[in-house]
């Protein structure tokens, strides 16, 4: 028999992606919170007042839109490039 008793049971490991998304959602709240003011957005052919939050999220958009379209128009290339050379 041993003197040491039980066997050590095991480690339990740290829930990251818990944790993070924790600390995503409370950046989330805090944006919402601080955000909340209404702005003039003057647009080319028209102005109007919206929320800050309602533009952030806006350029946010316009955003993964434009890097979507552009590596839609990059992988194109990429393929006519590659097809020409055979």
């Amino acid at each position: 028999m041993s003197s040491q008793g039980a066997p050590p049971g095991p480690e339990k490991e740290t829930p990251w992606k818990l944790i993070a998304f924790a600390i995503i959602a409370v950046y989330a709240i805090l944006i919402v919170l601080f955000n909340r003011d209404e702005v003039e957005v003057s647009f080319v052919f028209f102005s109007t007042d919206i929320s800050l939050l309602v533009l952030i999220l806006l350029c946010v958009g316009i955003g993964f839109a434009a890097g979507y379209l552009f590596d839609q128009l990059r992988a194109r290339r990429k393929r006519g490039a590659s097809t020409s050379a055979e």
